[in-house]
Order: structure tokens, then sequence, then C-alpha cells
């Protein structure tokens, strides 16, 4: 019978210290770390993570194509509701149906690079204002789509870098695109 406790006795002795190292590395963390915590709950390291990564977007179309614009999100919806460009989203099908800009096209970048879509069968008029997006953050489909764009000879390609997410989150107009079979 004392072997059958000796085991039950070391694996509660073992909890416990997991559960005080545990209580410990959380204390630590709060600690050395109390900055991230705060900005974390009051929405701030969000907003840097974000604006880390849209920064980084830039730099990585700056290398692909020095022609590559970026549009904000407020200038992109004044295009939007003066009728004055065209949105394009460079997701792929899937993501597009879920749900996208009101009114958007949905053309995947790998229907163009495939060359199963002839883009300016889609947009015949290469002056006209086009904002490409896809899905924000990481995400480099749409300066992808605007290179491809601009490798066309279209001239006014802008690119959302917040993406369909960012449009989303201030309340923009969405919709689940009615897709034609």
């Amino acid at each position: 019978m004392e072997s059958i406790k000796a085991p039950s006795n070391l694996l509660i002795t073992s909890l416990k210290q997991c559960g005080f190292l545990l209580i410990v590395s959380c204390f630590l963390g709060l600690v050395f770390h109390s900055s991230l915590v705060f900005q974390s709950f009051n929405g701030k390291l969000s907003s840097k993570i974000q604006e880390k990564q849209l920064n980084d977007l830039k730099a990585n179309a700056e290398q692909l194509s020095g022609d590559i614009r970026f549009i904000d999100l407020a200038s992109a919806k004044k295009l939007y509701d003066e009728r004055q460009a065209i949105f394009l989203d460079a997701r792929s099908e899937e993501e597009y149906r879920a749900s996208s800009i009101q009114g958007a096209s949905g053309v995947s970048l790998l229907s163009v690079v495939q060359q199963k879509v002839k883009i300016e069968e889609i947009l015949p008029d290469k002056e006209r204002n086009i904002v490409t997006f896809c899905s924000g953050g990481d995400c480099d489909v749409g300066v992808e789509m605007a290179k491809e764009l601009i490798d066309h000879g279209y001239l006014n390609v802008f690119v959302l870098g917040e993406g369909y997410p960012g449009w989303e989150k201030v309340g923009y107009p969405v919709s689940k695109p009615e897709v034609k079979s």
C-alpha cells in the first residue's frame, strides 16, 4: 500500500512545483514587460503591430517596384464614395466569396499570374483609378497585384495596405458578393 501512495505524493509535489514556477514566471513577465501588458489592454499594442506590418509591407513593395503607391483608408473611402476607383480584391476566390468590400471585383492574383484571366478584358481603361487589396497585415497579394497591373501598363494603381480587415474594422461597407456561375 505504501508504494501506491509514493507516486501519488510525487505527482502532487511536481504539480505544486509547476504551479509555483508558472506563478513566478507570470509575475516576472508582468514586472519586466508591464508596458506591453498595459498597451495590449488599451489597444495600443495592436495599433503598433498593425503600423509595423504596414511599414514592412511598404518596404517590401519598394523593393518589388518603386512605382507601387499606397492609399490610406480615408482617401480610399473618398474614392469609393465618389465612384472614382475600381476596387480589386486580389485574395483567393474563397476569401472573396466569404465577404469583401461592397462592390469590389474579385480577381485573384493567381488567376492573373497563371493567365487564366486576361486583366485587360476586365479592366480595359488603363487610366482609371484602381485600388487593390488583400487581407492586410502580412498579406502582400494586393502589392503583387498592383505590380502586375503596373507591369500591364495601368497608370493609377494604389494598394490599400490595411486591406479588407482594416476597411471592415472602421465600419465601411462590406458585403457577401454575388458570384456569377
